[in-house]
């Protein structure tokens, strides 16, 4: 509900109407409206309600006495039979209409447990929307920087935190359906590949006994890509025994050996493969900085992926095209996810090889070299492609082409410029949302809360699995560093975070 937009609800036809609903009234701005109404959509299987956001058209439309000012200010609901209920008792009457809620409702109705629940919610809707960077159109109407000069912080904090807890139960459900799909994948794609579009592609799904708890924990696989004689991103040195089955599996024919950019996944075999195949090294010049000598890893990232060793010679520097067996791969300067980023594309077969340049629609917690701005601009350069197949570093296949086959879990059965076109989208917004809260001279973690509204699903979705990585990684890869990314100022290309991490201020 929380993601319809004002114009698909602003004129109600009368025969939705119907005179045995009740007609909740409800701010589609705020986190704990749009948390309650999910959970009124869930509890109300007969259809006895009908949440509608406010706006102007929509008020009219309903009932002359509804002015936009109070109903902003509490929840209004109209009864079936015309009456009129705000705040506290509109919310005491909707409990009433369910089994599970009727004890809260007849409660709720009753002295002394009417007056305190008027006064927990006063205190709430006065200042729900004091700092939220959700508010979107609606809560301009209510004067925001009049709240603001009256609102301290914390209000903002009552109302994120009280989102938040509202939709606990959903939180956890989804973190664990997420969890038993990520499971499933891991199972069907370990010491797998995929040979697609007659052996021209195969996709080596790459395990390890510690790199195994990143695609359980997190969904992220990891994978080798060969394409028409060139292996690209052949994992690290903790993946190299999975590798090496692979290669004795299927004796492929690797005429060049490439990376995409120079993080630990990707990177940590060029040489080893460059040896047991003969094919020369290729990757760009600045990869070649990141890689001579390799920056020391965060203590997580070199325990569980591993270190990589320094880049050694000989190796090539990557121009405008590769050669493949039978064809040029186009070389395109993709960064943003890190400075050094690259993608592969061959017009022919409008296949791209997008390594990390695209990591699905919705990604949030991104490492620490992440650059958004960048990340923007690579992908509207992207998005002039004619791109039929788009294969992700980590193993997913977006696509429509049936000489691709199904895949569960791997193969996404969508037209990849739509999901580059989603992604750009969201990045938009992220960055209306970011540069506005520093212009509100916000804190990060208020600017942070922002960007992941309740009333967005992927926010609830994926909440679980998000604080889990910052738990785990402590803070290297989390929500905070999505914010961060879209207003580095460091100059230097070089990934230098690494070493302020680990050594701290001076």
């Amino acid at each position: 509900m929380a993601d319809q937009s004002l114009a698909e609800i602003a004129v109600i036809p009368d025969n939705t109407l119907a005179p045995t609903q009740y007609r909740v009234l409800y701010d589609g701005q705020c986190e704990i409206c749009q948390a309650c109404v999910a959970w009124l959509k869930a509890l109300d299987r007969e259809n006895k309600t009908l949440p509608l956001a406010i706006s102007p058209e929509v008020l009219s439309n309903l009932d002359s006495r509804l002015r936009l000012d109070e109903c902003l200010r509490q929840l209004h609901v109209v009864t079936p039979k015309g009456a009129i209920l705000v705040g506290w008792d509109a919310v005491a009457s909707l409990a009433r209409l369910f089994p599970s809620t009727w004890i809260i409702g007849t409660l709720g109705q009753c002295f002394p447990f009417r007056n305190i629940g008027r006064l927990l919610y006063g205190f709430v809707a006065t200042n729900r929307y004091s700092l939220s960077k959700c508010r979107g159109g609606a809560c301009r109407v209510a004067k925001p920087e009049a709240v603001r000069r009256q609102a301290r912080l914390g209000a903002f904090w009552s109302c994120y935190t009280l989102g938040f807890f509202t939709r606990l139960p959903l939180v956890l459900w989804a973190g664990i359906m997420a969890a038993i799909q990520r499971l499933s994948i891991f199972v069907r794609t370990y010491h797998q590949r995929l040979d697609l579009l007659d052996g021209k592609l195969t996709i080596l799904f790459l395990n390890g006994f510690l790199p195994n708890t990143v695609p359980l924990l997190f969904g992220e696989l990891f994978t080798a890509v060969i394409y028409d004689g060139v292996a690209v991103d052949p994992g690290s040195p903790k993946m190299r025994r999975s590798l090496q089955k692979h290669l004795r599996r299927i004796k492929p024919k690797i005429t060049k050996v490439i990376a995409t950019h120079a993080h630990e996944e990707h990177v940590g075999n060029l040489n080893w493969l460059s040896e047991v195949t003969g094919a020369p090294v290729s990757v760009s010049e600045m990869t070649v900085r990141f890689l001579t000598p390799f920056k020391k890893l965060p203590w997580v990232r070199a325990t569980i992926i591993g270190q990589p060793p320094d880049l050694k010679e000989p190796y090539q520097l990557l121009g405008d095209t590769v050669d493949t067996v039978s064809r040029r791969l186009e070389v395109i300067a993709a960064p943003g996810h890190c400075d050094d980023h690259i993608v592969l594309y061959d017009s022919k077969e409008k296949l791209l090889l997008a390594g990390d340049a695209f990591m699905g629609s919705y990604f949030a917690t991104p490492n620490p070299d992440v650059d958004s701005h960048k990340w923007l601009v690579s992908l509207e350069r992207l998005m002039e492609l004619d791109i039929e197949i788009l294969v992700e570093g980590h193993g997913h296949i977006h696509t429509l082409r049936a000489d691709i086959p199904d895949f569960p879990g791997v193969v996404i059965r969508e037209d990849p410029k739509i999901a580059v076109s989603q992604k750009l989208d969201y990045l938009r917004w992220l960055r209306e949302q970011i540069e506005t809260g520093f212009r509100e001279q916000l804190p990060v973690r208020v600017i942070e809360a922002s960007c992941f509204p309740w009333g967005r699903r992927t926010s609830w979705e994926s909440c679980a699995t998000d604080e889990c990585i910052r738990l785990l990684s402590f803070g290297h890869f989390s929500r905070t560093e999505l914010v961060r990314s879209f207003v580095r100022t460091n100059a230097d290309v070089l990934p230098t975070v690494y070493e302020v991490r680990l050594s701290g201020p001076e």
